[in-house]
């Protein structure tokens, strides 16, 4: 499976800017420089499958949502102290967000209606 770059970037970007996350915060969590988000970003780079769970998590999606064209991902905002948010508090918002897509994989299995999320 080939994996357009360009798209994957634009979407990781239009992710981080609904989320008013700069490219700093940003790669303070994925513990990288901040030029190689900006180089994923424009679709100059390629992306670790790391790298992908890590922003699956983040933006509470799947790693399928991220590199898929035809998903649309809903806006995500993060609400509170966003100007002094640092890659520790990231790290927590992506463990809270996995924990809840977890318990909403396990209410579909149960039977329960993926939309309830």
């Amino acid at each position: 499976m080939s994996i357009n770059l360009k798209m994957l970037g634009l979407k990781i970007k239009q992710l981080r800017e609904e989320s008013k996350l700069t490219q700093s915060q940003l790669a303070d969590y994925l513990s990288v420089d901040q030029s190689l988000i900006s180089k994923i970003e424009k679709g100059e780079r390629s992306i670790s499958s790391d790298m992908l769970d890590s922003l699956a998590a983040l933006f509470c999606c799947s790693i399928s949502d991220l590199i898929h064209e035809d998903v649309t991902l809903p806006a995500y905002n993060i609400a509170f102290r966003t100007n002094k948010i640092d890659g520790n508090d990231l790290s927590v918002l992506a463990t809270i967000n996995k924990i809840a897509l977890n318990q909403a994989k396990m209410d579909e299995l149960a039977g329960g209606n993926i939309n309830d999320r």
